[in-house]
C-alpha cells in the first residue's frame, strides 16, 4: 500500500481541473490503504490498512515511524484524537481500538456495531467518537465515561457510509447513506431534524463548508455527482451539482 502526501495547484487554463502534484510518497509492503488521517501539529499521517495494520507515517522523513497489528481483518477508518495522544481504529470484526500512539498501548476494546464500521468521527470539543456502520446506525462513544456507547442513532434505510460534525454547530451532525439521502442530526435526540433527497444512487461521503459565510454541505454519491446543499433552506440549487467523470466517489472535502 501506498500514501501519497502532496499539495493541490491551480492550472493556469481555466478549463482544466486542479492538479495534485505529489511532493512524497509513503510506501510499505500491505494490503489496500483504506483510511488516512493527519495530525492537526504533528507531521505524521495515520493509514489503515486492508491487511489489519495501523501505520503512523512521518511526512518530513516519509519514513514509517511506528506500526501496530491491530486484526487478521480490515482496518477501514481511522482517526487521532490528538488532545489525548490516542487515536481510534474500526476493524472488519465490528470493533473500536483505541491506542496510546506515544506508548503504543491499547487503550480501550469495544465490541461496537453489528456490522462493518465505515467511518468514525471526533467530536472538537466534548469527549466524543461518532461511528457509523453497515447495521445501519450511529454510536456515540463518550471516553469520559470510559467509552461508554452513550446514544445510538437509527433511521437509515441502507448502509451509513459516513458521519461529519458541523463545525458552526458542533451539537448537530450529518451522515451519509447508500439509501441515497444525507440526514441531519442533534446530539440531544435519537431521530433525525431532517433528511435531503436529490441523488439517485447511494451517497458515499459528505461535508461541511468550513467558512462562516456559507451554510453549505456536500456529498458524493454513486450518481457520479457532487451536490452542494444549503442546510437552512434544505435545497440543492442545479447550479451546484458537479458532475464527475469517475466511476465511484468515495470522500469529498471542503
Amino acid at each position: 500500500g501506498e500514501v501519497y502526501w502532496g499539495v493541490f495547484v491551480r492550472i493556469k487554463k481555466q478549463s482544466m481541473p486542479l492538479r495534485l502534484e505529489i511532493k512524497k510518497k509513503l510506501s510499505a509492503r500491505s494490503d489496500r490503504v483504506k483510511c488516512v488521517d493527519l495530525h492537526p501539529t504533528e507531521p505524521w499521517v495515520l493509514s489503515a490498512l486492508y491487511s489489519g495494520n495501523v501505520f503512523v507515517w512521518d511526512t518530513e522523513t516519509s519514513s514509517l515511524i511506528k506500526s501496530w497489528e491491530i486484526c487478521e481483518l480490515p482496518v477501514r477508518t481511522c482517526k487521532f484524537i490528538a488532545r489525548r495522544s490516542q487515536f481510534i481504529c474500526a476493524s472488519d470484526d465490528m470493533r473500536l481500538r483505541i491506542y496510546n500512539y506515544n506508548t503504543m498501548e491499547k487503550i480501550k476494546d469495544v465490541e461496537a456495531h453489528a456490522d462493518y464500521i465505515r467511518f468514525v468521527e471526533i467530536h472538537p470539543a466534548m469527549p466524543y467518537v461518532l461511528s457509523s456502520s453497515d447495521d445501519m446506525s450511529m454510536k456515540l462513544w463518550n471516553w469520559e465515561q470510559n467509552w461508554d456507547c452513550t446514544a445510538t442513532f437509527e433511521g437509515h434505510a441502507h448502509y451509513v457510509m459516513m458521519c461529519k460534525f458541523n463545525p458552526k454547530d458542533t451539537n448537530t451532525f450529518a451522515s451519509a447513506s447508500l439509501d441515497r439521502t444525507i440526514k441531519v442530526w442533534g446530539l440531544g435526540a435519537q431521530q433525525p431534524h431532517f433528511s435531503l433527497e436529490g441523488h439517485e444512487r447511494g451517497v458515499n461521503c459528505l461535508d461541511y463548508y468550513p467558512g462562516g459565510d456559507k451554510p453549505y454541505l456536500l456529498s458524493g454519491a454513486d450518481d457520479k455527482t457532487v451536490k452542494i446543499w444549503d442546510y437552512q433552506t434544505k435545497a440543492c440549487s442545479p447550479l451546484r451539482v458537479l458532475h464527475m467523470k469517475c466511476q465511484q466517489l468515495g470522500y469529498v472535502v471542503s
